[in-house]
């Protein structure tokens, strides 16, 4: 499916660049060439739609592109390193391990490979219903659970991605979350589509220079990404005019927004969506000034509802739980049906997330249902007293969590990420002057841990507090 927009711009646009990483540019047709050769070359391995999933764990970001869309021009469904379900995985030599049987694609394989003949492959006429790419969801579930996306909904969700936040973008779009993310895969596949260029997922610490030297494009990217990448611009940072930021995976604090449209781009968009039910919410960061936690409104093709705990539709304002129906949504969790009958019910896939609509249609969303903190008896979502903290001032990153005191009762924490000359002393007055906010007991931290979304981790940050706190 995905492979044909890069045979298409081959033609069309030859020379222009499809695919950026840190040591070279490959033009459209050099990438087609490639991919031609590398499904060439896995098919004579024995690499064909009967042999099930392939889990692409390549590390070399070229090699690891023309991969994937080469068994997509196979007709064979990918998935990424993390797959450790996949029929059969695709290695380099440093990465054999254990898991799937593996085809090694090392060195020696790889020079072959591109010195061979190009030599076009057929094009396929592909089952819109057939699985074209497995994902892995963990946000909705806190363990990796495979979901199905078929080549017909790769092919509805490039084109909600076009008409949406990638709308009217060329140039360079950068996925700073990787390929092996939903958000990563759309961003590739929606550039191809275009004729843009995907660049390799720089680090957030290599990507002030290309802001500054790459035609403006995308990034996409979670909120920590961003954070890192703020504290990332050098001295005299000059990023070229009219990038878009894309962010998502988690809430982006009002205060990380402001500063990111005064030191690289007034266009930051906020999308809200999940492996499971794609993208569910788009809206601007400006909206976050006056609503912390908005993800914008939900766009055609899908149904958001805000329900209470028996199912049924709460008013408009009143906090529920999010769920979705609509093409966007997948079947389920392949090989789980107890998983699956949880999660997904009567056509609505069930989020988990916490939320609200704004009159103007807006979606606000809280937390996650097992976020909720239950302090002696008053439930409070921590989603609320970490966007206090990060408005003051030297706080760069914090997570609330709960924690049993010396009675067994569960205690607010907030952990805290602060600049170095950070006053200690002035937080909690800060944090006095909002209402109905817990006060929290406060742990010191280094680095607030996130899963690869910006999901925090919040059964680690209780563990770690309580092996430092346990007496010895």
């Amino acid at each position: 499916m995905f492979d044909g927009f890069i045979r298409d711009h081959a033609r069309w646009t030859p020379r222009a660049p499809a695919v950026i990483t840190a040591t070279r540019v490959a033009a459209y047709a050099e990438l087609d060439a490639d991919v031609d050769r590398c499904g060439a070359a896995l098919a004579a391995m024995g690499v064909h739609a009967g042999r099930g999933v392939v889990s692409v764990q390549v590390e070399e970001p070229y090699l690891a592109f023309v991969a994937m869309a080469a068994l997509a021009r196979l007709g064979v469904a990918s998935s990424p390193a993390a797959d450790h379900a996949a029929d059969l995985r695709l290695v380099d030599h440093s990465r054999s391990g254990d898991g799937p049987p593996a085809l090694v694609l090392d060195r020696a394989w790889q020079a072959a490979m591109y010195a061979a003949e190009p030599r076009p492959l057929p094009v396929l006429e592909l089952d819109r219903d057939a699985t074209g790419r497995v994902m892995l969801s963990s946000g909705t579930t806190r363990l990796p659970r495979r979901c199905a996306y078929t080549w017909g909904r790769l092919e509805h969700g490039n084109h909600l991605s076009l008409r949406t936040y990638c709308q009217g973008k060329m140039g360079a779009w950068i996925p700073l979350t990787g390929l092996d993310a939903a958000m990563g895969l759309t961003m590739a596949i929606g550039a191809w589509s275009v004729g843009a260029s995907v660049t390799a997922p720089f680090a957030p610490e290599d990507t002030p220079a290309f802001l500054e030297a790459l035609t403006p494009g995308l990034v996409a990217m979670a909120p920590m990404h961003l954070q890192r990448l703020l504290a990332a611009l050098p001295p005299g940072f000059q990023p070229q005019p009219e990038w878009r930021l894309v962010v998502g995976g988690a809430p982006l604090p009002p205060s990380v927004a402001r500063e990111a449209r005064l030191r690289i781009s007034p266009d930051i968009r906020t999308i809200y969506g999940s492996t499971e039910g794609g993208m569910s919410g788009l809206g601007y960061a400006s909206g976050l000034d006056d609503a912390p936690g908005q993800v914008g409104i939900t766009p055609a093709g899908a149904i958001v509802d805000i329900v209470d705990d028996d199912g049924r539709p709460v008013p408009e304002g009143q906090s529920g739980e999010v769920r979705i129906r609509g093409e966007r949504v997948v079947a389920g969790y392949i090989g789980e049906p107890e998983a699956t009958a949880e999660r997904f019910r009567d056509g609505w896939f069930y989020t988990n997330d916490i939320g609200r609509r704004l009159p103007d249609g807006r979606i606000v969303l809280e937390g996650r249902a097992d976020e909720r903190m239950n302090l002696g008896g008053v439930k409070f979502m921590p989603g609320v007293l970490e966007a206090a903290a990060l408005e003051c001032a030297g706080v760069r990153d914090c997570a609330a969590f709960a924690a049993p005191d010396e009675a067994g009762l569960d205690a607010c924490w907030l952990a805290v990420v602060a600049d170095p000359a950070f006053d200690r002393s002035g937080l909690a007055p800060h944090l006095a002057r909002y209402q109905n906010l817990p006060p929290p007991k406060f742990a010191w931290i280094d680095a607030i841990p996130r899963n690869t979304m910006g999901k925090v981790e919040r059964t680690k940050l209780r563990d770690l507090l309580l092996a430092a706190i346990r007496p010895s």
